[in-house]
């Protein structure tokens, strides 16, 4: 089936064959005023000439151009923005400094095209890298602080959560709900982690966008991609910082962020602590039958291990790695890697 020309390509077609055209166009004339032409129907010659190379030499330039449209549809709205504002201040610039610089000797058109390039250059370099000034002269309601109540709303996922994929368990289940946000730069780690040389890096990468897929599909209209606004941040700032704003949740297995997300005010949810909440407990006194495996670190203790992975340490059983033996709970603790349970061998 024959593809025809997108309304891009047509443009950049007509614009190369326009400024063919003219070209050939004036070409002609000033072949005619040196004498080099008899004839003026050589200026249609020409024209048309020059109108078949502009057609000649479009496709690279269509090719050009749209290379150039993607890469603006992938830049943030706000570079953008900072960037239009930027060149519209230089070219203000422009025209004020050429009024006045008109009636100097020396100064041409040339130098005029000169100074504007390198102002609306730099103009707009210095409005993208200090766009984040921008949100400031916004007028904003105020936001409420982060509550539990509010928080219950709005759920930030961070890249560790998305890596470890029981989030999406989590919402199959139903204990997900609301609004959830996916800030882009956590997209981003995730493709860098997933193009990574290292292959458990990338593995774990490719993990956690497979997560983002499953949770699209299950959460639909609820799973909203957040651009970022915060610039010159590391992530994990930005992550508390963007729970503060919208006063959401953050929902992350990563220990050392939960901690600096909960002094700032963040409620934070980690699948782990739910995991670990969530195991049946056991009583004092409470008999098991248990498998040692190895000798513990103390003298005289046996290490085993529950069907969910908990850890229980068994007094005097060093000795009997391999067999399976009946021991009594004395007590229990909860760590933040999980849980233990002290026990002791019964004869």
């Amino acid at each position: 089936m024959k593809a025809y020309p997108g309304p891009l390509e047509l443009l950049v077609r007509g614009a190369a064959c326009t400024v063919g055209g003219i070209l050939g166009l004036l070409v002609g004339r000033w072949l005619l005023e040196h004498g080099f032409l008899s004839e003026s129907v050589n200026l249609v010659y020409l024209t048309l000439l020059g109108f078949l190379v502009g057609y000649l030499v479009s496709p690279p330039l269509v090719r050009v151009s749209e290379r150039l449209v993607s890469w603006f549809g992938q830049l943030p709205p706000d570079a953008v923005l900072a960037a239009g504002l930027g060149a519209t201040a230089a070219l203000v610039i422009t025209v004020l400094l050429n009024s006045v610089l008109e009636e100097v000797p020396g100064f041409s058109w040339g130098v005029s095209v000169v100074m504007t390039l390198v102002l609306v250059g730099a103009s707009s370099w210095f409005f993208v890298a200090n766009r984040h000034l921008l949100g400031r002269l916004r007028p904003t309601a105020p936001v409420p602080a982060a509550s539990p109540q509010n928080a219950l709303l709005v759920t930030v996922l961070d890249t560790s959560a998305l890596i470890d994929g029981r989030v999406v368990a989590v919402t199959e289940a139903n204990f997900l709900t609301g609004r959830v946000l996916l800030p882009d730069v956590v997209l981003y780690e995730l493709q860098g982690i997933a193009d990574s040389g290292d292959p458990a890096r990338r593995r774990r990468g490719r993990r956690g966008l497979e997560t983002v897929t499953q949770l699209e599909t299950l959460l639909k209209g609820d799973l909203e991609l957040v651009h970022d606004t915060f610039a010159d941040e590391a992530v994990d700032t930005k992550l508390v910082k963007l729970c503060l704003a919208r006063g959401a949740r953050l929902l992350t297995t990563d220990y050392n962020l939960g901690r600096v997300a909960g002094v700032g005010g963040v409620v934070v949810l980690n699948p782990n602590e739910l995991a670990g909440a969530l195991k049946p407990g056991f009583a004092t006194g409470e008999t098991l039958s248990l498998q040692i495996t190895k000798a513990g670190r103390e003298p005289g203790q046996g290490l085993a291990y529950l069907d969910d992975g908990t850890m229980v340490v068994v007094e005097g059983a060093a000795e009997l790695v391999g067999q399976r033996v009946t021991a009594a709970v004395t007590s229990h603790l909860q760590t933040n890697v999980g849980r233990m349970v002290f026990a002791q061998l019964e004869l």
